[in-house]
């Protein structure tokens, strides 16, 4: 039980916490306004998921093993702890399972310390290259001594009162054999010590997490409750356009309150450096980098407002340029990699496009390139800058009627720019109606009436021009009445289903491969003819990550005769980035090693003979990865659709 000295003790340290805890507080409300405690038993859910069963950490074994010993290690005896602080005794049916269960967790807490130890000071992977190395020592040298204290004092109790039920207390019995040769008086002694010892360790952790990187024990849960329920390939629009003075972010003051509290979530675990695309092909995106340095400039200007001084006045740091540099937000391929790794739900892509909004729009400063770009989608609508009276022309002598021509139509076929104005992605575009039309499908296409979908502009930071293309391609669509739409481009299938909503315009969409594998299912199309390869399957970003969509390639795969599925080392929710996404498909590729030549490599040494894809950006860089790479004899690259289509002859 407490003593009143204890208990001032614990209010002091409780004075310290809230402290450090407020000031991280006002530094989150630096940031703009944004709600995030919606649908309540969804985000309870999400917490017992990931917080308390680990669920995303546990997909890599040895850390998230790691940090489940110690987080069930270091919780249930706390918990224990608080709770007998009341004054009540159990019986000792209960009582001897549950001495058991702490001595296990508390045993399997130091190993997992150990474990900590060994991955941070011997193996040192390349993902913790950015840690603050005095801090990571501290906390484990604190929990180490909390953990052996705690221990020595059960000893003592059993080396002192010899209890009956020490066979339920193993590890405390085996401490216990240090302290017997001690006297009556030296044990008493010494169990007092070491309890203020234990009880002054543990009063000086909690007082040290909003000081550290510990603070993610509370915000990294909490972060977890606040993550967003949007789907995961949607930006939120501006909707502001008349009465804003500014667009996205030029200090940090203009990301939301939640986008600081991201900063302070982070646990520093190096995930997403493993598997952003930017950081392993050795470009300057490293995000939990970038996290540090955002989190040092937010710390600086909250400084500077509390001696008085204007954080924006001349001379100061800026949040483009000091805090992130131009280079890694314009290096980022939105894939979404590294939302998908992180444990506490931290996403990258929503800050990067507030600043490129604000690079494009306010500064009309981006790469060179991207200005030929705009221009293209602004008179042709399309980023080739091809004639948009030309867009139907891939389609003559297919016999495909456009909407205008028979507006009652089953499904809408919205071809997309890649399908209509590239030559390589033209062949998927007619392969695809030559299944739907042995299928027996009634379709239409908008034919020159269709426009971009807007994706490379919303995503290269051209907010203005995305909700231009956006609204043209809403009229059209209202004006026949579309109901149902497929999509050939993982991009366009992206924007519209989860995008266009927030402009007002909902519809069912469905990707290709959705389509076909339905088709296949309910056996509207054979795939009768053998097509004899080995075949590995590369996820694009925007439909596996962004959207969910594994399954319906993978039965397409299997359905065809012949074809033998090879899953390559990174695919499903870790698959690479071809490094087309996030306008990049349009922007030069600098520093560091290619995406698409690393992506094209893995493929090579995988022996497959074939590479399957779902999007016209991926077979573009995979063709060019492939043939870069000069390896004999490469992997011939092929879209699902094409695929289907060689086996339906």
């Amino acid at each position: 039980m407490l003593s009143s000295f204890d208990l001032l003790l614990l209010f002091i340290v409780a004075v310290v916490f809230a402290y450090g805890f407020w000031r991280r507080y006002r530094m989150w409300m630096m940031g703009k306004p944004e709600r995030r405690t919606d649908h309540p038993k969804e985000r309870w859910l999400s917490l017992w998921a990931y917080v308390m069963g680990h669920k995303r950490m546990l997909r890599d074994a040895y850390p998230g093993w790691m940090h489940l010993l110690i987080f069930y290690g270091f919780l249930i005896p706390f918990v224990a702890v608080v709770l007998t602080q009341a004054n009540f005794s159990l019986p000792g049916f209960l009582a001897r399972p549950l001495s058991l269960l702490f001595d296990g967790v508390g045993t399997l807490g130091i190993v997992g310390l150990f474990l900590a130890a060994y991955r941070r000071y011997v193996q040192k992977p390349e993902n913790l290259t950015y840690d603050t190395e005095w801090s990571s020592a501290v906390a484990l040298l604190l929990l180490l001594g909390i953990f052996g204290s705690g221990f020595c004092v059960e000893g003592l109790r059993i080396a002192r009162t010899q209890p009956e039920w020490v066979a339920w207390s193993p590890v405390g019995w085996v401490f216990s054999k240090f302290f017997e040769s001690l006297s009556e008086s030296g044990q008493i002694f010494l169990v007092r010590v070491l309890w203020r010892f234990h009880l002054f360790l543990v009063l000086g952790f909690i007082a040290f997490i909003p000081y550290s990187r510990l603070l993610h024990i509370v915000t990294g849960p909490a972060n977890v409750y606040m993550r967003s329920l949007a789907p995961k390939g949607e930006l939120p629009p501006i909707r502001d356009f008349e009465t804003a003075e500014s667009f996205g972010a030029s200090k940090i003051e203009d990301l939301t309150r939640k986008q600081l509290f991201d900063l302070d979530a982070c646990t520093r675990c190096g995930r997403c450096l493993d598997h952003c695309p930017g950081a392993v092909s050795g470009k300057p995106l490293a995000p939990k980098k970038n996290w540090d340095t955002l989190r040092a400039h937010l710390e600086e200007r909250a400084a500077l407002r509390r001696k008085g001084i204007d954080p924006d006045g001349e001379g100061q740091k800026k949040l483009i340029g000091d805090g992130v540099s131009e280079d890694v937000i314009w290096a980022c391929t939105t894939c979404l990699a590294c939302a998908m790794v992180c444990p506490v739900f931290i996403p990258c892509v929503d800050k990067f496009v507030e600043m490129r909004r604000y690079l494009v729009l306010m500064e009309s400063r981006f790469p060179q390139e991207v200005q030929l770009v705009f221009r293209n989608m602004e008179n042709n609508s399309n980023p080739w800058g091809v004639g948009s009276g030309l867009r139907a022309d891939w389609m003559k002598g297919l016999g495909v009627k456009t909407v205008a021509e028979d507006p009652d139509m089953e499904l809408l076929f919205f071809v997309g720019c890649a399908g209509s104005f590239d030559d390589r992605n033209k062949k998927v575009a007619v392969s695809l109606v030559k299944i739907l039309q042995a299928a027996g499908v009634k379709f239409s296409v908008l034919g020159t009436e269709e426009g971009c979908c807007g994706d490379s502009a919303r995503r290269i930071g051209n907010e203005y021009l995305y909700q231009t293309l956006v609204q043209a391609n809403l009229e059209v669509f209202k004006n026949y009445g579309v109901k149902k739409i497929m999509t050939m481009c993982p991009h366009c299938f992206n924007t519209l289903k989860n995008e266009y909503p927030s402009l007002g315009g909902s519809f069912p969409v469905f990707h290709a491969t959705q389509y076909l594998a339905d088709l296949i299912r309910m056996d509207k199309i054979a795939l009768k003819y053998s097509l004899p390869a080995r075949m590995a399957l590369h996820d694009p970003c925007y439909l596996g990550r962004g959207n969910g969509v594994y399954k319906p390639l993978r039965e397409i795969a299997k359905a065809v005769p012949g074809l033998t599925l090879l899953e390559l080392p990174r695919s499903r929710e870790r698959g690479f980035c071809c490094g087309g996404g996030g306008g990049r498909m349009w922007l030069h590729e600098k520093g560091g090693k290619r995406m698409n030549l690393l992506r094209a490599k893995e493929v090579a040494e995988s022996g497959a003979e074939l590479l399957g894809t779902a999007c016209p950006y991926c077979l573009t860089m995979m063709v060019d990865g492939l043939k870069t790479l000069e390896t004999g004899k490469a992997a011939k690259v092929m879209d699902l659709i094409e695929i289907v289509a060689s086996s339906i002859r």
